[in-house]
């Protein structure tokens, strides 16, 4: 039953998204899932995950979404939720991430802050983590993270070098959209949102 409702969610996102086509400068809007995943006691087995992945493979081809291109995003390994912390299980791993996408002909949004947290939860090399799935990645949600929650905050206060990010982003030569995704970054007529695009013009303007 949750999951039929969570289709259906779904494709009224789609549908909305097509009526809105008009206004979008793509051919294909990009509309970025939370695809779902997590656990509350504990985190899934390597065989858990996998068959997650193959119920969410299943559940978007029961969604109509010709015109749009539906891209999961990455995420943190503890995210919080309403009512606590949780485990996430799903888009963490860049080689299941990347696998999932090959299999599907399917993109990303690279949460860049999310994915941080996991490679220092896990001990990932991040720049081997973004060489991975560079090439599946459609948009990039940016801000900065530091330990194993500590996301969404401004850039600079955390401990992402998003120098390195743009160093192997632009070497694609290819468009890529972003937007920066500051915890509260709305407030004060998006204050967040600004300081964060002043900071990553200033890294950009580098390459």
């Amino acid at each position: 039953v949750y999951r039929h409702h969570s289709i259906e969610c779904l494709q009224r996102v789609v549908d909305i998204t097509l009526k809105m086509k008009p206004f979008f400068r793509s051919e294909r809007p990009l509309i970025v899932t939370n695809v779902g995943g997590f656990t509350e006691d504990g985190p899934m087995s390597i065989q858990d995950r996998e068959n997650r992945y193959r119920i969410l493979e299943a559940s978007l081809k029961e969604v109509y979404a010709d015109g749009v291109e539906i891209i999961p995003q990455t995420m943190p390994p503890f995210p919080w939720h309403m009512g606590g912390q949780r485990f996430h299980n799903l888009f963490i791993d860049p080689d299941e991430i990347s696998t999932f996408c090959k299999r599907n002909a399917m993109r990303i949004c690279l949460d860049v802050s999310h994915s941080f947290l996991a490679c220092n939860h896990y001990k990932w090399n991040p720049t081997n983590f973004w060489t991975k799935i560079v090439d599946i990645t459609a948009h990039l949600h940016l801000a900065d993270a530091k330990g194993v929650d500590g996301e969404g905050l401004q850039i600079g206060a955390g401990q992402v070098d998003f120098s390195k990010i743009f160093e192997i982003f632009s070497g694609k030569g290819r468009a890529l959209t972003f937007i920066p995704e500051i915890w509260q970054g709305h407030k004060n007529d998006g204050e967040g949102f600004w300081a964060a695009l002043s900071k990553l013009e200033i890294e950009a303007s580098r390459f």
